[in-house]
């Protein structure tokens, strides 16, 4: 930048051009002080649309229909050293008396004595198996033949059991223990180790002698003659009390344990006094930014802004909205007590919060309040279930219809000829090749001599134990011939029972190969008199992703044949709740695409680009008047400079001719 002092002329040059460009300069910083107001303004709303996510985000905890905070449950145990008991939410409420009367073991044997865990043993091999499991074949050969190498060996066999040596203070021994609790995981071994000669030992286990014998828990409900007594494999219990779960750490059966059961308010409350929290929170935070004080003309940074009016107003006109399929006794935030005040603020009384949340008023259960927050559904038949998770219907749209044309089947097929009063399996006959839900197994079934049930019940552990299944799994018994029908849980196309062969196709009466698949549910659903087209998985009966109600939509459809009727089998009726509305609500404001807040924040970002480019071109203006002003200044020194030398050089001939003047005259 070219720059003059005034050092030839004496005049102050750069106050003068400063004095010259006052005026664009003062443009400029106007602009940069609108750009900052803008900034901040943007800013404002960043910060109001992070307090309306924290909003949507204690709506959503409301909302929820499954583990709803009306559905908490708390637990007092009498004696927690004996039994730990933790409830899901919606478990059964109640005051249950249980007695320990054993606990779960794991079966344990060991190995005799030996001198050290380097000891020699033989070699050969040693099948392990634990209860139904697969069979596990050791082999002990050259490198590791000691008692530590057998021990390593069963380790990393994934046998279902642990080995680890143990010391009694004279000898090493060989303890095994199998990883399940229960009567049905005892350990079973075929030692097919060499004897014992010379230096090497042959390891033995006392089978019938164990260190710990194996044990299923066993508990009694109730004291009464008709107590229940339950027996199960571990000592964790969850099918005993309805969403209960109970581990047992001591047995001692003449020690009755009470387990109380009850309903909890407590994180229901707190969700409910976040909510009021966080609306009051915005409330006072957009109030300020939009305050006006006539008495000081101080005004809000948003004084003016319809846009934060308006989401001011639809807030407040959410929380005092109504659901309009509930009971009017329960249709409203009041019930619990929640009041709007005449500062457009949330009030609580707590005394009716906590009574409407433990139940204390008559026609308000736990259920309404799970309604009045949360998108729900209602169905005029138990065998169809709207799975509500991930759909919202439309403005408007709170009934639905549903015709089943087909109910889901699972495969199924049937043995030939009833099985006979006594089947004995042999190494010839004990094997069956067959594909469930499309996995291709083998089984082979333990020789002996079985009534009809016995078989069945052995057939169905066999096949459900098959690693390859994965989980899926069949159902074995006898239809009323005494024929032997095996049906696959799954239900729909992908369920599959078929027969491939074996050696034991004819004791089992399937010497025919028989084959079957299921078949999914088909229908389709009613909304304001239109029929869309649905389809099926299995069970579940989802709407097309184009139908222009029921996109998304899903129904669990557990009807047998025999529930079809002509026409609609069921109606479900939606009801979407406070909470979800303010969900919506809160997600419609937010939305980073089509959302207020977003449409608000692009206007700033346009605007802010339209300042920063006429800022730009302002500065570039401003710097081309400095420059030109300068040259002006410059040449204007330039030209003082001149005259000043010019006269400088005049001055000096006028002196010399004044000298020459007496000479002439002479």
């Amino acid at each position: 930048m070219l720059t003059i002092d005034g050092l030839i002329s004496g005049i102050d040059t750069e106050a003068i051009i400063d004095g010259l460009l006052n005026i664009q300069q003062t443009q400029i910083d106007r602009l940069g002080i609108r750009r900052q107001e803008l900034q901040a303004r943007k800013a404002a709303y960043d910060s109001l649309d992070v307090q309306l996510a924290t909003f949507q985000s204690i709506a959503d905890r409301l909302a929820r229909s499954h583990n709803s905070v009306f559905f908490d449950r708390s637990v007092a145990v009498s004696e927690e050293s004996a039994l730990l008991v933790s409830a899901e939410n919606e478990a059964a409420l109640g005051t249950y008396q249980i007695t320990v009367d054993e606990l779960a073991r794991a079966h344990q044997v060991a190995s005799q004595g030996f001198a050290d865990t380097d000891a020699t043993i033989t070699e050969g091999t040693l099948t392990l198996q634990v209860g139904a499991g697969d069979a596990v074949t050791i082999t002990i050969d050259s490198t590791n033949n000691t008692l530590q190498g057998l021990a390593d060996a069963i380790n990393d066999a994934d046998a279902g059991l642990s080995a680890t040596t143990v010391s009694d203070g004279t000898a090493s021994r060989l303890l095994l223990t199998a990883n399940e609790t229960g009567l049905a995981n005892e350990i079973q071994i075929t030692n097919n180790l060499g004897a014992t000669a010379g230096l090497a030992t042959q390891p033995t286990f006392d089978l019938g002698n164990p260190v710990q014998a194996a044990a299923d828990a066993e508990i009694r409900l109730g004291s009464g003659p008709g107590a229940i007594t339950v027996a199960h494999a571990t000592n964790t219990i969850t099918d005993v009390i309805e969403g209960v779960t109970l581990d047992l750490l001591a047995a001692d059966a003449g020690k009755p344990i009470q387990v109380k059961v009850t309903n909890s308010t407590e994180s229901a409350s707190a969700t409910i006094h976040d909510f009021v929290d966080s609306f009051n929170g915005i409330m006072n935070y957009s109030d300020e930014l939009v305050r006006y004080n006539p008495e000081t003309d101080q005004a809000g940074l948003l004084n003016g802004d319809r846009a934060i009016t308006d989401i001011q107003n639809d807030l407040r006109a959410a929380v005092l909205d109504v659901v309009p399929d509930l009971s009017p006794t329960a249709n409203r935030l009041s019930v619990l007590g929640i009041s709007l005040n005449d500062q457009g603020r949330l009030a609580i009384n707590e005394g009716r919060l906590q009574d409407a949340l433990s139940g204390r008023i008559d026609g308000i259960s736990a259920n309404d309040l799970r309604s009045l927050f949360s998108f729900d559904a209602s169905s005029t038949h138990n065998g169809v279930e709207f799975l509500l998770d991930g759909f919202r219907p439309q403005a408007g749209v709170s009934s639905y219809s549903v015709d089943i044309t087909q109910v889901a089947e699972r495969a199924t097929i049937l043995g030939d000829t009833p099985l006979a009063a006594s089947t004995t399996f042999t190494a010839l006959d004990n094997t069956l090749d067959l594909t469930v839900d499309g996995v291709d197994i083998s089984i082979t079934l333990a020789i002996g001599t079985y009534t009809p049930q016995e078989l069945v019940s052995l057939l169905e552990s066999e096949i459900n134990s098959s690693s390859e299944l994965n989980g899926r799994t069949v159902s074995a018994t006898l239809d009323g011939s005494g024929q032997l029908q095996l049906t696959s849980n799954a239900y729909g196309s992908s369920s599959q029972v078929t027969i491939l062969g074996g050696t034991a196709t004819t004791l089992l009466g399937l010497s025919s190969n028989p084959t079957d698949f299921g078949q999914n549910v088909a229908g389709s659903f009613t909304v304001n008199g239109v029929t869309e087209a649905a389809s099926g998985n299995g069970r579940i009966l989802s709407g097309l992703v184009n139908n222009q109600y029921t996109a998304g939509l899903k129904a669990l459809v557990t009807l047998a044949a025999g529930d079809l009727v002509a026409g609609p089998e069921a109606e479900v009726t939606v009801t979407t709740g406070l909470a979800t509305q303010w969900g919506q609500l809160t997600r419609s404001i937010t939305n980073i695409e089509s959302g207020d807040i977003a449409a608000v924040q692009e206007g700033y970002e346009i605007r802010l680009r339209t300042l920063d480019e006429t800022i730009t071109r302002q500065e570039e203006l401003f710097a081309r008047q400095r420059d030109d002003l300068v040259a002006q200044f410059v040449a204007l020194e330039s030209a003082i400079s001149e005259l000043q030398t010019t006269s400088s050089f005049l001055a000096a001939q006028l002196t010399g001719l004044q000298q020459l003047r007496p000479n002439v005259s002479r």
